[in-house]
This record gives C-alpha cells, structure tokens and sequence, in this order.
C-alpha cells in the first residue's frame, strides 16, 4: 500500500463519516436514509478491509468474510428496525 492510497482512503472515511452525521442531522429516519447510511457503511468497510488491513490481494475468502460481515451486519440491523 502506498503513502498516496492510504492517504486517499483515510480523506474518504472522514468525508463519509462528515456526510453521515450530516444527514443524521438534516434527514428524517426514512427508508432513503438507512439506504444511504448503509452504503456509507459498506463503502468504509470495503475501504478499510482493501486498504488498511491489506486484504485486497488476500486469498478470496477472507476478504469475502469481512465484506460479507459488512454488508450483513447492517442488514441485520435494518431488518430489525422494520420490525
């Protein structure tokens, strides 16, 4: 991992991280929100699985597992919350 990728992941989990409490603040609690919120979700999560734990080149199941982890999570939780 370059100093220049590390860098450009790190201003895009801190602009996504900005926008999600942004919209926490300016958006009322809709299906559009928790779509949004998810996606921020697992867009961080893919960053932080690829590039800060060097999971990109990894043998595919691994990264599989976290990104599955990622994206199941959430689901879970917005599952609940319809209920």
């Amino acid at each position: 991992m370059s100093k220049v990728q590390a860098t450009i992941s790190w201003l895009l989990l801190i602009i996504l991280t900005v926008v999600s409490v942004y919209l926490s603040k300016v958006m009322e609690t809709s299906t559009l929100f928790i779509v949004l919120i998810f996606a921020i979700v697992f867009v961080k999560g893919q960053q932080i699985t690829d590039i800060f734990m060097e999971l990109k080149h990894a043998p595919t199941k691994w990264r599989m597992l976290l990104l599955g982890y990622v994206l199941i999570v959430p689901l879970i939780i917005g599952f609940i919350y319809i209920i």
